[in-house]
Protein backbone atom coordinates (compact mmCIF):
# COMPACT_ATOMS: atom_id res chain seq x y z
CA UNK A 1 0.00 0.00 0.00
CA UNK A 2 1.61 3.30 -1.01
CA UNK A 3 1.78 6.47 1.03
CA UNK A 4 -0.96 8.33 -0.85
CA UNK A 5 -3.50 5.50 -0.46
CA UNK A 6 -2.66 5.07 3.23
CA UNK A 7 -3.21 8.77 3.94
CA UNK A 8 -6.45 8.78 1.93
CA UNK A 9 -7.93 5.78 3.73
CA UNK A 10 -7.18 6.84 7.29
CA UNK A 11 -9.99 8.53 9.22
CA UNK A 12 -7.60 10.42 11.48
CA UNK A 13 -4.08 11.80 11.10
CA UNK A 14 -1.41 9.07 11.25
CA UNK A 15 1.96 9.48 12.93
CA UNK A 16 5.13 8.38 11.21
CA UNK A 17 5.22 5.23 13.36
CA UNK A 18 1.68 4.34 12.22
CA UNK A 19 2.59 5.04 8.60
CA UNK A 20 5.57 2.67 8.89
CA UNK A 21 3.30 -0.04 10.29
CA UNK A 22 0.57 0.50 7.64
CA UNK A 23 2.76 0.79 4.53
CA UNK A 24 5.88 -1.21 5.39
CA UNK A 25 8.04 1.74 4.28
CA UNK A 26 10.60 3.81 6.24
CA UNK A 27 12.03 0.90 8.22
CA UNK A 28 15.61 2.20 8.20
CA UNK A 29 17.81 1.38 11.15
CA UNK A 30 17.63 4.77 12.84
CA UNK A 31 14.69 7.13 13.26
CA UNK A 32 16.47 10.10 11.70
CA UNK A 33 17.00 8.25 8.41
CA UNK A 34 13.35 7.18 8.40
CA UNK A 35 12.22 10.73 9.07
CA UNK A 36 14.39 12.19 6.27
CA UNK A 37 13.11 9.66 3.73
CA UNK A 38 9.49 10.28 4.73
CA UNK A 39 9.90 14.07 4.52
CA UNK A 40 11.44 13.73 1.06
CA UNK A 41 8.55 11.56 -0.18
CA UNK A 42 6.01 13.89 1.42
CA UNK A 43 7.54 16.89 -0.37
CA UNK A 44 7.58 14.99 -3.68
CA UNK A 45 3.88 14.14 -3.36
CA UNK A 46 3.00 17.71 -2.50
CA UNK A 47 4.86 18.93 -5.61
CA UNK A 48 2.72 16.49 -7.63
CA UNK A 49 -0.43 18.07 -6.20
CA UNK A 50 -1.30 15.61 -3.40
CA UNK A 51 -2.61 17.81 -0.52
CA UNK A 52 -0.92 16.15 2.46
CA UNK A 53 -1.99 17.97 5.62
CA UNK A 54 -0.06 18.08 8.89
CA UNK A 55 -2.25 18.04 12.00
CA UNK A 56 -1.83 17.61 15.72
CA UNK A 57 -2.63 14.18 17.10
CA UNK A 58 -5.00 13.99 20.07
CA UNK A 59 -3.39 12.86 23.33
CA UNK A 60 0.12 12.96 21.93
CA UNK A 61 3.06 15.19 21.14
CA UNK A 62 3.70 13.86 17.63
CA UNK A 63 2.33 15.35 14.43
CA UNK A 64 0.00 13.35 12.19
CA UNK A 65 -0.53 13.32 8.44
CA UNK A 66 -3.65 12.89 6.33
CA UNK A 67 -5.01 13.60 2.85
CA UNK A 68 -8.45 15.25 2.82
CA UNK A 69 -10.54 13.42 0.21
CA UNK A 70 -12.70 16.47 -0.53
CA UNK A 71 -9.57 18.39 -1.53
CA UNK A 72 -7.85 15.53 -3.36
CA UNK A 73 -10.69 13.99 -5.39
CA UNK A 74 -12.10 15.52 -8.55
CA UNK A 75 -15.61 16.90 -8.65
CA UNK A 76 -18.36 14.94 -10.41
CA UNK A 77 -18.16 15.12 -14.21
CA UNK A 78 -21.40 16.10 -15.95
CA UNK A 79 -21.10 15.93 -19.73
CA UNK A 80 -23.34 17.33 -22.43
CA UNK A 81 -24.60 15.10 -25.22
CA UNK A 82 -22.07 16.67 -27.61
CA UNK A 83 -19.19 15.97 -25.23
CA UNK A 84 -20.28 12.35 -24.85
CA UNK A 85 -20.39 11.98 -28.64
CA UNK A 86 -16.85 13.36 -28.97
CA UNK A 87 -15.53 11.01 -26.27
CA UNK A 88 -17.34 8.09 -27.87
CA UNK A 89 -15.54 8.74 -31.16
CA UNK A 90 -12.18 8.97 -29.39
CA UNK A 91 -12.79 5.68 -27.55
CA UNK A 92 -13.81 3.94 -30.78
CA UNK A 93 -10.54 4.99 -32.40
CA UNK A 94 -8.04 4.52 -29.58
CA UNK A 95 -9.66 3.08 -26.45
CA UNK A 96 -9.50 -0.34 -24.83
CA UNK A 97 -12.40 -2.42 -23.51
CA UNK A 98 -11.97 -0.78 -20.11
CA UNK A 99 -12.35 2.62 -21.73
CA UNK A 100 -15.75 1.63 -23.16
CA UNK A 101 -17.00 0.73 -19.66
CA UNK A 102 -15.75 4.03 -18.21
CA UNK A 103 -17.40 5.98 -21.02
CA UNK A 104 -20.71 4.16 -20.46
CA UNK A 105 -20.69 5.28 -16.83
CA UNK A 106 -20.08 8.89 -17.85
CA UNK A 107 -22.70 8.75 -20.61
CA UNK A 108 -25.34 7.55 -18.15
CA UNK A 109 -25.11 10.93 -16.40
CA UNK A 110 -25.59 12.95 -19.61
CA UNK A 111 -28.86 14.90 -19.98
CA UNK A 112 -29.65 13.17 -23.28
CA UNK A 113 -27.86 9.77 -23.21
CA UNK A 114 -27.58 7.88 -26.46
CA UNK A 115 -26.51 4.35 -27.35
CA UNK A 116 -22.73 4.02 -27.61
CA UNK A 117 -21.14 2.25 -30.57
CA UNK A 118 -18.98 -0.69 -29.50
CA UNK A 119 -17.67 -2.03 -32.82
CA UNK A 120 -15.14 0.44 -34.25
CA UNK A 121 -14.40 0.21 -37.97
CA UNK A 122 -11.11 2.12 -37.69
CA UNK A 123 -8.48 2.25 -34.97
CA UNK A 124 -5.52 4.55 -34.38
CA UNK A 125 -2.46 3.33 -32.50
CA UNK A 126 -1.02 5.95 -30.12
CA UNK A 127 2.53 5.42 -28.92
CA UNK A 128 2.92 5.96 -25.16
CA UNK A 129 4.97 8.93 -24.01
CA UNK A 130 8.44 7.57 -23.16
CA UNK A 131 8.69 9.97 -20.22
CA UNK A 132 5.66 8.33 -18.57
CA UNK A 133 7.49 4.97 -18.52
CA UNK A 134 10.11 6.22 -16.03
CA UNK A 135 8.53 9.27 -14.37
CA UNK A 136 7.04 7.30 -11.47
CA UNK A 137 10.38 5.63 -10.76
CA UNK A 138 12.11 9.04 -10.62
CA UNK A 139 9.54 10.40 -8.16
CA UNK A 140 9.49 7.30 -5.92
CA UNK A 141 13.28 6.76 -6.12
CA UNK A 142 12.82 3.22 -7.42
CA UNK A 143 15.72 1.50 -9.28
CA UNK A 144 14.77 0.31 -12.77
CA UNK A 145 16.06 -2.25 -15.27
CA UNK A 146 15.60 -1.94 -19.04
CA UNK A 147 17.06 -3.17 -22.35
CA UNK A 148 18.97 -0.34 -24.05
CA UNK A 149 20.26 0.09 -27.59
CA UNK A 150 23.48 2.07 -27.92
CA UNK A 151 24.31 4.42 -30.80
CA UNK A 152 26.38 1.57 -32.26
CA UNK A 153 23.33 -0.72 -32.39
CA UNK A 154 24.29 -3.08 -29.54
CA UNK A 155 21.63 -3.97 -26.96
CA UNK A 156 22.29 -4.69 -23.29
CA UNK A 157 20.35 -4.82 -20.03
CA UNK A 158 20.96 -1.78 -17.78
CA UNK A 159 20.10 -1.30 -14.12
CA UNK A 160 19.87 2.34 -13.07
CA UNK A 161 18.98 4.52 -10.09
CA UNK A 162 16.95 7.18 -11.95
CA UNK A 163 17.82 10.67 -10.69
CA UNK A 164 16.01 12.89 -13.21
CA UNK A 165 14.62 13.26 -16.74
CA UNK A 166 16.24 15.89 -18.98
CA UNK A 167 15.41 17.17 -22.45
CA UNK A 168 18.34 18.19 -24.63
CA UNK A 169 18.68 18.76 -28.37
CA UNK A 170 15.08 17.63 -28.88
CA UNK A 171 15.52 14.27 -27.11
CA UNK A 172 14.55 13.02 -23.63
CA UNK A 173 17.22 11.46 -21.40
CA UNK A 174 17.01 9.45 -18.20
CA UNK A 175 19.91 10.49 -15.94
CA UNK A 176 21.00 8.26 -13.08
CA UNK A 177 23.62 5.96 -11.59
CA UNK A 178 24.41 2.95 -13.76
CA UNK A 179 24.88 -0.02 -11.40
CA UNK A 180 27.30 -1.86 -13.70
CA UNK A 181 29.58 1.15 -14.15
CA UNK A 182 28.97 2.68 -10.71
CA UNK A 183 28.83 6.09 -12.37
CA UNK A 184 26.27 8.63 -13.54
CA UNK A 185 25.14 8.07 -17.13
CA UNK A 186 22.48 9.54 -19.45
CA UNK A 187 20.20 7.21 -21.45
CA UNK A 188 18.09 8.39 -24.38
CA UNK A 189 14.50 7.27 -23.84
CA UNK A 190 13.95 6.59 -27.53
CA UNK A 191 16.68 3.91 -27.36
CA UNK A 192 14.82 1.80 -24.80
CA UNK A 193 13.92 -1.41 -26.66
CA UNK A 194 11.57 -2.67 -23.97
CA UNK A 195 9.69 -1.33 -21.00
CA UNK A 196 11.49 -0.28 -17.83
CA UNK A 197 10.87 -2.70 -14.93
CA UNK A 198 11.31 -2.12 -11.22
CA UNK A 199 14.62 -3.43 -9.89
CA UNK A 200 13.98 -2.63 -6.24
CA UNK A 201 11.56 -0.96 -3.86
CA UNK A 202 10.65 2.72 -3.48
CA UNK A 203 13.18 4.87 -1.66
CA UNK A 204 16.00 2.52 -2.66
CA UNK A 205 18.63 5.26 -3.13
CA UNK A 206 19.39 8.92 -2.57
CA UNK A 207 20.15 11.58 -5.17
CA UNK A 208 23.51 13.23 -4.42
CA UNK A 209 23.26 16.65 -2.79
CA UNK A 210 23.43 19.46 -5.34
CA UNK A 211 23.26 17.10 -8.31
CA UNK A 212 22.77 18.90 -11.67
CA UNK A 213 21.00 16.56 -14.15
CA UNK A 214 21.72 18.74 -17.19
CA UNK A 215 25.48 18.44 -16.62
CA UNK A 216 25.25 14.67 -17.13
CA UNK A 217 24.02 15.00 -20.72
CA UNK A 218 27.04 15.48 -22.94
CA UNK A 219 27.64 18.08 -25.58
CA UNK A 220 26.63 21.72 -25.99
CA UNK A 221 23.33 22.84 -27.39
CA UNK A 222 23.55 22.97 -31.18
CA UNK A 223 22.69 25.97 -33.31
CA UNK A 224 19.25 25.76 -34.87
CA UNK A 225 18.22 27.25 -38.17
CA UNK A 226 15.29 27.64 -40.56
CA UNK A 227 15.27 25.11 -43.41
CA UNK A 228 13.48 25.47 -46.75
CA UNK A 229 12.28 22.33 -48.53
CA UNK A 230 10.62 21.59 -51.86
CA UNK A 231 8.02 19.03 -50.80
CA UNK A 232 6.09 16.45 -52.81
CA UNK A 233 2.50 15.65 -51.77
CA UNK A 234 3.47 12.31 -50.18
CA UNK A 235 5.70 14.03 -47.58
CA UNK A 236 3.78 17.25 -47.03
CA UNK A 237 1.86 15.93 -44.01
CA UNK A 238 5.14 14.87 -42.33
CA UNK A 239 6.76 18.26 -42.91
CA UNK A 240 3.71 20.18 -41.71
CA UNK A 241 3.55 17.94 -38.65
CA UNK A 242 7.04 19.19 -37.76
CA UNK A 243 5.92 22.81 -38.11
CA UNK A 244 6.46 23.38 -41.84
CA UNK A 245 4.79 26.49 -43.28
CA UNK A 246 4.05 27.09 -46.96
CA UNK A 247 6.08 30.04 -48.28
CA UNK A 248 3.89 30.49 -51.35
CA UNK A 249 6.84 29.81 -53.64
CA UNK A 250 7.35 26.87 -56.01
CA UNK A 251 10.55 25.00 -56.94
CA UNK A 252 10.60 22.46 -59.78
CA UNK A 253 6.82 22.30 -59.66
CA UNK A 254 6.68 21.55 -55.92
CA UNK A 255 5.62 23.93 -53.11
CA UNK A 256 8.39 25.31 -50.90
CA UNK A 257 7.84 24.93 -47.15
CA UNK A 258 9.89 26.52 -44.39
CA UNK A 259 10.71 24.50 -41.26
CA UNK A 260 11.60 26.84 -38.38
CA UNK A 261 14.17 26.14 -35.67
CA UNK A 262 15.54 22.85 -37.05
CA UNK A 263 18.71 21.25 -35.71
CA UNK A 264 20.78 20.61 -38.88
CA UNK A 265 22.77 17.83 -37.19
CA UNK A 266 20.18 15.96 -35.17
CA UNK A 267 17.34 16.32 -37.71
CA UNK A 268 19.43 15.28 -40.71
CA UNK A 269 18.45 11.63 -40.35
CA UNK A 270 14.76 12.63 -40.39
CA UNK A 271 15.30 14.52 -43.66
CA UNK A 272 17.10 11.52 -45.16
CA UNK A 273 14.18 9.31 -44.17
CA UNK A 274 11.87 11.36 -46.40
CA UNK A 275 14.06 10.40 -49.37
CA UNK A 276 13.12 11.77 -52.80
CA UNK A 277 9.90 13.32 -51.51
CA UNK A 278 11.76 16.41 -50.25
CA UNK A 279 14.60 18.51 -51.61
CA UNK A 280 16.59 20.68 -49.22
CA UNK A 281 16.99 24.17 -50.72
CA UNK A 282 18.40 26.19 -47.83
CA UNK A 283 20.76 26.43 -46.01
CA UNK A 284 23.33 25.48 -48.64
CA UNK A 285 25.59 23.59 -46.21
CA UNK A 286 22.78 21.31 -45.07
CA UNK A 287 21.73 20.78 -48.68
CA UNK A 288 25.25 19.62 -49.56
CA UNK A 289 25.43 17.27 -46.57
CA UNK A 290 22.07 15.67 -47.39
CA UNK A 291 22.98 15.28 -51.07
CA UNK A 292 26.30 13.61 -50.14
CA UNK A 293 24.57 11.23 -47.70
CA UNK A 294 21.93 10.26 -50.28
CA UNK A 295 24.65 9.67 -52.87
CA UNK A 296 26.45 7.29 -50.49
CA UNK A 297 23.20 5.45 -49.80
CA UNK A 298 22.52 5.10 -53.53
CA UNK A 299 26.02 3.79 -54.22
CA UNK A 300 25.72 1.26 -51.43
CA UNK A 301 22.31 0.07 -52.71
CA UNK A 302 23.76 -0.38 -56.21
CA UNK A 303 26.68 -2.40 -54.85
CA UNK A 304 24.32 -4.59 -52.82
CA UNK A 305 22.13 -5.12 -55.89
CA UNK A 306 25.16 -6.20 -57.94
CA UNK A 307 26.29 -8.52 -55.13
CA UNK A 308 22.83 -10.11 -55.00
CA UNK A 309 23.63 -12.53 -52.18
CA UNK A 310 26.33 -14.42 -54.15
CA UNK A 311 29.05 -16.20 -52.22
CA UNK A 312 32.33 -14.32 -52.14
CA UNK A 313 35.45 -15.81 -53.58
CA UNK A 314 38.40 -16.49 -51.32
CA UNK A 315 40.15 -13.38 -52.65
CA UNK A 316 37.10 -11.18 -52.01
CA UNK A 317 36.71 -12.64 -48.52
CA UNK A 318 40.35 -11.92 -47.80
CA UNK A 319 39.99 -8.34 -49.01
CA UNK A 320 36.87 -7.85 -46.88
CA UNK A 321 38.62 -9.24 -43.79
CA UNK A 322 41.56 -6.91 -44.39
CA UNK A 323 39.24 -3.92 -44.67
CA UNK A 324 37.39 -4.91 -41.51
CA UNK A 325 40.67 -5.28 -39.65
CA UNK A 326 41.63 -1.75 -40.68
CA UNK A 327 38.16 -0.52 -39.64
CA UNK A 328 37.30 0.64 -43.16
CA UNK A 329 35.25 -0.45 -46.09
CA UNK A 330 31.83 0.14 -44.55
CA UNK A 331 29.48 2.82 -45.75
CA UNK A 332 27.24 4.20 -43.04
CA UNK A 333 23.49 4.56 -43.45
CA UNK A 334 21.93 8.01 -43.38
CA UNK A 335 20.82 7.62 -39.79
CA UNK A 336 24.17 6.24 -38.63
CA UNK A 337 25.98 9.00 -40.51
CA UNK A 338 23.76 11.59 -38.85
CA UNK A 339 24.34 10.17 -35.37
CA UNK A 340 28.11 9.97 -35.94
CA UNK A 341 28.15 13.56 -37.25
CA UNK A 342 26.16 14.69 -34.23
CA UNK A 343 28.68 13.11 -31.86
CA UNK A 344 31.63 14.54 -33.77
CA UNK A 345 30.10 18.02 -33.93
CA UNK A 346 29.13 18.16 -30.28
CA UNK A 347 31.68 16.00 -28.48
CA UNK A 348 31.22 12.78 -26.58
CA UNK A 349 30.79 13.19 -22.84
CA UNK A 350 28.87 10.90 -20.60
CA UNK A 351 25.88 10.06 -22.76
CA UNK A 352 25.59 6.26 -22.81
CA UNK A 353 26.60 4.89 -26.23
Amino acid sequence: MNLTVALLETRRPMTLAEIRQRTGYYRQGDSESSRRMFERDKDDLRRLGVPIETREVAFGDELGYVVDRSTYELADVDLTAEEVAALSLAVQLTGSEGAHLALAKLAARAPDPSELATSPTTRVSLAPDPVDAVADAVVSRTPVRFPYRTAGGDTAERTVDPYAIVQRRGAWYLVGRDHDRDAVRAFRLDRFVGRAREAGGPGGYRVPEGFDPASAVSGPEGERTDVELAVRPAARWAVELRGGVDTGRVHAGQPVLRLPDLDPVRDRSWLLGLGADVEVLEPAQLRGEVVDALRRLTERSERDARGGGREESGEATSERSERDARGGGREESGEATSERSERDARGGGREET
